[in-house]
């Protein structure tokens, strides 16, 4: 069938905002740096590690390290936000948020202390794992310290948490309730009714009442040239 001239325009003009789309998507992160303390890292294998800034974006399948006295906050494209504080490692393992349509968000914290509030992605599509437990949201602001060896405390502290341990045991954590969980990957007793206090500064008082402590290595500054993922393909 032979167009006419203006649906020719028409026509070209879209495939040309569907290009534009798609590149912004495939350069575009799930994600970006609200605030920060000091030095953060990011890899995205197998590209190196970098040092990552304010308003950098953060990408799916990416390992996030904090150094000494270092903490990072993460706001994701749905609106939820993790807190990572000191001497931590994150990897965001799964993002994809469409609104009105299929969205899902998996976080594995594998050591240090964390603060994660929910957005607006469905909570039963949310998954937070440590080397220890899985956690199923409701709703939810959380905290965890994540030790070393795999133990995992876990506090709720709005909405509601199903903690799932090695054995498949699943317990509902309310607001204002913790759990710990052993390197074993049982949990030590039943769901506690408090709410244990985080070791990391930045996650117990923000990263405001950190930078107010800690000794300030370096600027909060955005990058010069935007950081972008590079493709092999």
């Amino acid at each position: 069938m032979k167009l006419t001239r203006r649906q020719a325009v028409v026509a070209g003009g879209a495939l040309l905002t569907l290009g534009v789309a798609r590149a912004a998507e495939d350069e575009g992160g799930v994600g970006g740096v609200a605030d920060i303390v000091n030095v953060a890292w990011g890899t995205v294998a197998p590209e190196p590690r970098e040092e990552i800034e304010f308003e950098d974006d953060v990408y799916m399948n990416e390992l996030i390290e904090t150094d000494d006295e270092s903490a990072v906050e993460i706001k994701f494209s749905d609106g939820s936000k993790l807190t990572v504080g000191e001497n931590a490692k994150v990897v965001i393992d799964a993002y994809v948020y469409s609104p009105g349509g299929e969205s899902s968000q998996a976080i594995t914290l594998t050591k240090g202390a964390f603060r994660f509030l929910s957005g607006s992605i469905p909570k039963e599509k949310v998954s937070i794992k440590t080397p220890t437990v899985t956690i199923g949201i409701r709703g939810t602001e959380l905290v965890f310290d994540v030790a070393d060896d795999g133990e995992t405390e876990m506090s709720t502290v709005a909405g509601e948490a199903d903690a799932t341990d090695g054995s498949g045991e699943t317990l509902t954590v309310a607001a204002d309730e913790s759990v710990l969980i052993g390197p074993d990957r049982r949990f030590r007793g039943r769901v506690r009714k408090f709410r244990h206090k985080s070791r990391s500064l930045a996650v117990a008082e923000g990263l405001e009442g950190a930078r107010r402590r800690w000794r300030i290595r370096k600027v909060r500054k955005r990058r010069v040239v935007r950081r972008r993922r590079r493709r092999n393909n």
